[in-house]
């Protein structure tokens, strides 16, 4: 299937999605080279179509590139579309993200969280386990506060299915 037909496809997918929900959305073709297997919906109603955590998001996702599948006779490199609402998209299994590498805008709101639980913490004295975060997520929270005299940070020990860990930031106390 040729790549317009596939966006094609499953823009008119999503939207009769959308619509079977009864919520009111534009979709788009995302047009960028960088973005070319993405569909951009704009709403109203963004938060029930992120839903907690990006849960509802990654439902709608997984739906729209199963039918897809289907609908291209299961072809192995028919790729995965991704759909943002209102520049908020799901984040994504990748190569890279298997070596650990992060996005600069992961990396940013890694370091943003980071630094304002550091600040919850001091603040109130009460440590704070925030995640579960894979090791490349991990690191960036870590050094981001290394250099913090007043917090310190520890993975967890053991790993969930995922390779994921909670990371808890708690104050030193200097006595």
């Amino acid at each position: 299937m040729a790549e317009e037909n596939l966006m094609e496809t499953a823009k008119g997918i999503l939207e009769e999605m959308i619509a079977k929900l009864g919520i009111d959305a534009e979709v788009t073709i995302a047009e960028s080279e960088e973005d070319a297997h993405k569909l951009d919906l704009k709403s109203g109603e963004a938060g029930r179509l992120i839903g907690r955590k990006g849960q509802s998001l990654e439902g709608l996702e997984l739906v729209l590139n199963r039918i897809l599948r289907k609908k291209t006779s299961e072809e192995e490199n028919t790729p995965w579309v991704v759909i943002e609402v209102d520049g908020y998209s799901v984040p994504h299994h990748s190569a890279s993200e298997h070596h650990g590498r992060v996005s600069k805008q992961e990396m940013e709101r890694l370091e943003l969280i980071a630094k304002d639980v550091a600040k919850e913490v001091k603040m109130w004295g009460e440590p704070k386990r925030i995640g579960p975060y894979k090791p490349g997520e991990r690191r960036i929270i870590h050094m981001t506060l290394r250099n913090d005299p007043d917090v310190e940070t520890e993975s967890d020990a053991e790993a969930d299915a995922n390779n994921c860990k909670m990371v808890e930031i708690r104050k030193i106390n200097k006595n």
